[in-house]
């Protein structure tokens, strides 16, 4: 019976929500070298594990300001929800470790019925997340049509899931709370008058762990957090000839923002509007975190392990690749971070990795500066804090094709 049970629970998310891949400005302005770091709300496309640090409500968006309708990734949105309890690192062990094993037994239980497959060591082609699967669609496919999914049950659906996020101190250290928190920009060269510290609504300039007061602190708390990602774009070009919606539900758990694991049940929704044929599939990521303090910090994702694959209408099948990326993340002083990511480390689909690499300096507190180099193309961008508002930017260059990029997100 509870495998029965958790059978139903994951394949009622994956036609419920989801998918991945979302490119975030502050992401690619430091060449996507982000597994490691993935700390605001567009961690589903980087390491979903990154939904379990920075407890708070973030609601984000972005849109690509030049080239649209040329590749896949023009405008995302994303919400992203956490809250800590305390707890002990034994308890938050034993409970990931029992969730993961219904988890395991119900995705095998859908296995054996066909319904969802594994995504490594099969030999018929694959996509990178990044390409078009529009010629195959339309050089394999026949003329026969399958009943599309309703995306309006798939939105009730997600929307139910979504977790309040927030943090919570107790009474007696709500004052130290307001007062330590007013104390994280000393760091700085610079207190904006324009962004202040606030300790309910951490950011990327703060430090959760700079606080006197061990109990403001997330040490000895677990993090819980999820989060909706969307990904919509449509290119009806005769080079890419694929619209495309991708849907991501996240959820993660971490312990003292030390240790944090997550998952993504992603849905695909694919239409070729040449031919006006539809294409829906799903598939799991899966994601960890190791914090080493603020100091150092390494990051694992394995993207698409496993997959449903994408049925088209006319009774094509396609597939996105499974890809493991890895990365290491370090801060020799508070205002500098640099990043290095292997993307695809397995080499997939005869693609060999690909290496990323990228520098986030904030001189001032509420301004951030990138630069960043992601396989051989060259990005750069900033961000701005304005209260709680969050605005990102990003220039891409190389392949890219100068292609900018805006996003904002609002801290609730």
């Amino acid at each position: 019976m509870p495998r029965k049970i958790m059978a139903l629970l994951i394949l009622s998310t994956l036609l419920a929500q989801s998918s991945s891949a979302i490119y975030s400005p502050r992401a690619m302005g430091m060449g996507e070298a982000f597994t490691a770091i993935a700390d605001d709300a567009y961690a589903a496309y980087y390491n979903p594990a990154g939904f379990a640090i920075n407890p708070g409500i973030d609601v984000a968006a972005n849109y690509q300001l030049t080239n649209r309708n040329q590749s896949i990734g023009d405008n995302a949105f994303a919400l992203k929800g956490c809250f800590e309890i305390g707890m002990d690192p034994f308890s938050w062990i034993a409970g990931v470790g029992l969730a993961s094993m219904f988890a395991y037994d119900g995705a095998r239980y859908l296995a054996d019925r066909g319904i969802v497959k594994k995504n490594w060591g099969r030999m018929e082609e694959k996509f990178d997340k990044e390409e078009s699967m529009a010629d195959t669609v339309k050089e394999e496919g026949d003329d026969s049509e399958i009943t599309p999914i309703s995306k309006k049950e798939i939105a009730k659906a997600a929307a139910k899931e979504i977790a309040r996020g927030t943090i919570h101190v107790a009474k007696k250290y709500a004052r130290a709370a307001l007062k330590e928190a007013s104390q994280q920009s000393r760091h700085y060269m610079y207190a904006s008058p324009w962004h202040s510290p606030n300790y309910y609504r951490p950011t990327y300039w703060d430090s959760r762990y700079d606080y006197t007061e061990k109990e403001l602190t997330p040490l000895g708390k677990a993090q819980f957090g999820g989060g909706i990602t969307i990904m919509s774009d449509q290119n009806a070009n005769a080079a890419t000839d694929q619209d495309t919606n991708w849907y991501s539900f996240s959820v993660a758990s971490g312990w003292g923002e030390i240790a944090a694991v997550g998952a993504n049940l992603n849905l695909y929704d694919l239409k070729i509007p040449s031919t006006g044929t539809k294409g829906f599939g799903a598939g799991l990521d899966l994601g960890g975190l190791l914090r080493i303090s603020d100091t150092l910090m390494f990051g694992l994702t394995a993207k698409e392990l496993l997959t449903t694959d994408i049925q088209w209408a006319n009774n094509t099948k396609t597939r996105y690749q499974m890809n493991v990326n890895i990365g290491g993340a370090i801060k020799s002083v508070r205002q500098v971070t640099v990043a290095a990511d292997m993307h695809n480390v397995f080499g997939q689909n005869g693609q060999g990795p690909t290496m990323h690499y990228g520098l986030e300096v904030k001189p001032i507190y509420g301004l951030a500066l990138r630069a960043g180099q992601s396989d051989s193309n060259k990005t750069a961008g900033f961000s701005l804090g304005i209260e709680q508002l969050l605005v990102d930017y990003a220039y891409l260059g190389g392949a890219y094709n100068r292609t900018q990029m805006i996003g904002v997100t609002w801290k609730i």
